[in-house]
């Protein structure tokens, strides 16, 4: 599948990037735009030494798709006022790293967790060295694996989204990698969290929130309103899915959840029972401007009670206090 639409690149555009170490404050003043990265994917704060860990795909090939095998990702660290402390912490080809097009990251004890293409990259929280790579064993070819988002539960289990696929990857302690589940009924996952009752996820090409209980029945839990798609496309010539969202990040708020859209290019808030459904923050959506901001793999500060949400389009990552 060619994402040139939705993940476009664009030298000109790029060549303009400069890095800034330092943050910008856009029209909303309590809002910090740190700007400098290279198509920033996931984030994560790290309660332990306070400071934000962002992934980066890296400069994109010539089709836009971002899953190439192509040695130019990294890890940034970020300090929550916004300053870039290291843009290159963990980088490709330094310290015997390997890291293609990281996506998906998460902290789980010391270790730091990495979806990488086909892979499960596990580093060192606290130095950034490599622990070990977890190859994933591939039913699908030759089709090529995408592997996007990572959450580790309270045993040490990974479970990895390849939304290409529609398809989860489980890790066990021990590092043997099986599929979980795969098929339609998963709907091309994307963020992925897990708790006591199972595993759960938004679906890519669909507008739901599903879960995977230990059944092993798979359920819908939510669904977000959707919109005209009519005129937007996956490739050329390959039309987006009727009420598809391409939702990405996934995470948990005050009791909520948080999810973001590309298509919309709203973050929601979605609440349990008469809560509903409501907007946190809306960026530059494929509906009305297209290219898209391209809101990814959110995360929260819970210490300071915000929003950390990564554009991948405009490299940037949005620093945004939620309303008391």
């Amino acid at each position: 599948m060619n994402f040139r639409r939705l993940f476009p690149h664009i030298a000109a555009a790029l060549a303009l990037v400069t890095l800034s170490l330092a943050p910008r404050l856009s029209a909303q003043s309590n809002r910090l735009v740190v700007s400098g990265f290279e198509h920033p994917e996931s984030v994560v704060h790290d309660t332990l030494l306070d400071l934000y860990l962002v992934s980066n795909v890296g400069s994109l090939p010539p089709s836009g798709f971002p899953g190439a095998l192509d040695h130019n990702g990294y890890i940034s660290r970020v300090s929550p006022e916004g300053v870039i402390l290291d843009l290159k912490w963990i980088q490709d080809g330094v310290n015997g790293v390997t890291l293609n097009s990281p996506k998906g990251i998460w902290l789980y004890r010391r270790a730091l967790y990495v979806a990488d293409v086909d892979t499960l990259r596990v580093f060192d929280r606290f130095t950034g060295a490599p622990l070990r790579n977890v190859a994933m064993p591939n039913p699908f070819a030759p089709a090529s694996l995408f592997l996007n988002d990572v959450v580790v539960d309270e045993d040490g289990v990974a479970y990895l989204t390849d939304n290409l696929n529609s398809s989860i990857f489980m890790v066990d302690p021990e590092g043997r990698a099986s599929v979980l589940a795969a098929g339609p009924q998963v709907g091309n996952p994307n963020g992925i969290l897990a708790d006591e009752s199972g595993v759960s996820w938004v679906t890519f090409l669909g507008h739901e929130v599903r879960r995977l209980k230990r059944s092993g029945e798979i359920v819908i839990e939510a669904s977000l309103p959707t919109v005209d798609v009519s005129g937007l496309q996956l490739a050329p010539g390959v039309p987006l899915p009727p009420g598809a969202l391409l939702l990405d990040g996934y995470s948990r708020f005050d009791g909520s959840l948080l999810v973001s859209s590309w298509v919309t290019g709203k973050v929601y808030l979605v609440g349990r029972s008469v809560k509903g459904i409501d907007t946190v923050v809306e960026v530059k959506g494929a509906v009305n401007s297209p290219p898209p901001d391209g809101p990814a793999d959110l995360n929260v500060d819970q210490r300071r009670n915000r929003l950390l949400l990564p554009l991948f389009n405009a490299n940037q990552l949005l620093i945004i206090p939620f309303k008391d």
